[in-house]
């Protein structure tokens, strides 16, 4: 949050859907999340969707996104991992006024570019394949059941971890030009 330079962080998203991708690997089905909207925050999607990571998991109730998104019962970000910045494209940005063009020897030096980086990606993805399908041979030549026990984790569900200073306690903050101002915040809450 930079409370410095930022004042309003209200965003209005248009659309958000979660799709199948055409891409499959080892029968696991591939999904895109396409969101929409007036503008985002910094981070805000990687944020977005490692809360979804953990509904999907089961980890955490799907109700999570209404308590986060009520800022009166929850005026702190909870601290977590964000999803990985690897997978996200951004698509397309907009603004009134103003059109973005492109040459087409541009566009075909992107093409290229994409096309060459897939295939090297795809090359990639079958060494690792074919280096796991080496681990997974038995001693008498036989191959094992795919591996499904997953160890253990020890998720802390989101509203009980430590939290971010609020946008009024970082306004003080920077006022002040002191470190921390006393209070509980950084601490779990209800």
């Amino acid at each position: 949050m930079d409370a410095a330079n930022v004042h309003n962080y209200k965003r209005h998203i248009t659309s958000f859907e979660i799709l199948p991708c055409d891409e499959r690997f080892l029968g696991d089905q591939l999904w895109v999340v396409q969101i929409k909207g007036s503008a985002f925050l910094w981070h805000q999607i990687r944020c977005m969707v490692a809360v979804l990571f953990f509904i999907g998991q089961g980890l955490e109730s799907p109700n999570v996104i209404d308590v986060l998104l009520d800022i009166e019962r929850t005026p702190r970000k909870p601290q977590y991992k964000m999803a990985p910045e690897i997978p996200l494209v951004l698509q397309s940005c907009e603004f009134e006024g103003l059109k973005f063009s492109c040459s087409s020897e541009a566009r075909q030096a992107l093409q290229a570019h994409l096309e060459k980086e897939c295939r090297s990606y795809k090359l990639q993805a079958a060494i690792f394949h074919e280096a796991l399908q080496c681990l997974c041979i038995k001693t008498d030549g036989s191959w094992p059941n795919r591996i499904t026990k997953k160890k253990e984790s020890s998720h802390i569900p989101l509203m009980l971890r430590a939290t971010e200073p609020s946008y009024e306690e970082r306004c003080t903050k920077l006022t002040t030009g002191s470190g921390r101002r006393k209070g509980n915040y950084g601490a779990p809450h209800a």
